[in-house]
């Protein structure tokens, strides 16, 4: 009986709790992979996706969080106009090609320059360790070492979380559980 009385009390607390609204950026270099993993999210989520009031924008519920996710160009021309959404955002996930090993440094160095900016320095990060089905991928524990993440996010004190995930557009590719375990963090996390 008294587990019943535990399980009502703890569903009751639950649906009383604010719907919270978070501003998660979507940012990677270009052909990483950024629109085909927010797709993998929304089929996932086909259910919860919400309207949408500007282009680039996805808006989710998961659990009790509204989500809008901001997807924006990798293109190193348009990596300047990040900054300019840093403010809004309560966390990011920043999505990398485990498999283009030429331009692994490349995107060290922007994600050391993401990472160091006032407007993002202590915001949590989830980095998607993107295109794991490709035979040259890196796993995530080789990237962390790669990208020095483990220095990185201590020198600026973001919560980190990395996930594999191979995102496809069209059909479904199979499960996205670690994306959308690694949503789920970040958005605990923000």
């Amino acid at each position: 009986m008294f587990h019943l009385f535990s399980r009502c009390w703890s569903w009751l607390q639950a649906i009383q709790e604010p719907v919270r609204k978070v501003t998660l950026l979507v940012v990677g270099l270009d052909n990483a992979g950024k629109t085909s993993v927010i797709m993998d999210i929304e089929r996932a989520l086909a259910g919860e996706v919400l309207p949408v009031a500007q282009p680039g924008q996805t808006r989710l519920r998961v659990d009790r969080f509204e989500v809008t996710l901001v997807d924006l160009p990798g293109g190193q021309r348009s990596r300047s106009a990040w900054r300019s959404h840093y403010s809004e955002a309560h966390g990011l996930l920043f999505v990398l090609d485990s498999s283009d090993l030429v331009r692994m440094e490349e995107a060290r160095k922007v994600l050391s320059r993401v990472l160091s900016h006032p407007d993002v320095s202590g915001k949590p990060i989830l980095l998607l360790a993107n295109k794991q089905d490709a035979a040259s991928a890196l796993l995530p524990c080789e990237l962390i070492e790669r990208l020095s993440l483990e220095r990185l996010v201590n020198e600026n004190r973001s919560p980190c979380r990395i996930e594999p995930c191979a995102a496809k557009r069209g059909p479904p590719a199979g499960p996205v559980r670690a994306t959308l375990q690694g949503l789920r963090w970040l958005l605990r996390a923000a």
